[in-house]
């Protein structure tokens, strides 16, 4: 009876396990597009996703409020899903309107440009640049599909070792374990991120489709900025000032609007 017992509790284990790592880095399959017939508005249309970057101090009314400063009308069109990975953002895009997270809103309205802010939460997991890259091409390449200008903010500067600290056993461990697995036990770095996606890019030919804004305009180090975020994952009211203005200013550069 006893063994019966043991034997359950490690299948149990084992299943667990294994459930919880397919789901942490197992990759998206393909999605299908699907037809669009919206026509876009007239004038500038601006798209946002990602994860609670997008959503965190109201982003879309912030950067709005910066054009305007800048004397640029836009209408913005935002979706962030907080704690999502670039796999489920990418996902998210082919979920119908109406349910949670869906992004899909943002490719119907056909905005000119869609600023895809993602990847803290796939550095705070550990699961590797490769990964990481790959579902942002997937994110890119589907913009592209629908005629949407990607505006990809590069992987943000942020407390990586301050918010492993902070993490429980479980989570700790499997970072931990990814690393071990996937680069020789050696940390993954913010810039081998950046690197990977830059190079993917490239590799394509999709370099001169693709717009890639530097996040160290806003912060290029999380030790030395601090008083830009409220926490090792986020910014605060200031830095989001800081970030807003760095995205308004790049958009004005990009549409021509002296």
């Amino acid at each position: 009876m006893k063994k019966k017992i043991v034997l359950s509790i490690a299948l149990l284990t084992g299943l667990f396990c294994f459930v919880y790592f397919w789901d942490k880095y197992s990759y998206a399959g393909e999605e299908n597009y699907f037809s669009s017939d919206a026509q876009p508005e007239k004038g500038l249309q601006i798209g946002i996703i990602g994860d609670s970057w997008v959503v965190r101090q109201n982003l879309d009314s912030l950067l709005g409020k910066k054009l305007l400063d800048k004397g640029v009308s836009a209408k913005i069109y935002s979706s962030g899903n907080p704690g999502a990975k670039t796999k489920k953002i990418y996902e998210n895009l082919f979920i119908n309107e109406g349910e949670e997270f869906s992004s899909r809103k943002v490719i119907d309205k056909k905005p000119d440009y869609c600023i895809v802010i993602a990847g803290v939460n796939d550095a705070a997991t550990h699961v590797g640049p490769d990964f990481y890259s790959h579902h942002m091409m997937m994110i890119i390449k589907t913009l592209l599909h629908y005629n949407i200008k990607p505006v990809i903010v590069s992987l943000p500067e942020f407390g990586v070792e301050e918010d492993f600290k902070r993490k429980n056993i479980i989570s700790g461990l499997s970072n931990r374990g990814a690393e071990l697995f996937l680069n020789g036990g050696a940390e993954f770095k913010i810039q081998e991120y950046r690197k990977a996606l830059l190079k993917d890019i490239k590799q394509d030919g999709l370099d001169q489709k693709v717009i890639v804004l530097n996040f160290d305009e806003v912060s290029p180090d999380y030790d030395q900025y601090r008083d830009l975020y409220a926490d090792p994952l986020h910014l605060n009211k200031n830095g989001y000032q800081k970030f807003s203005e760095f995205l308004a200013k790049n958009i004005v550069n990009l549409t021509g609007v002296k």
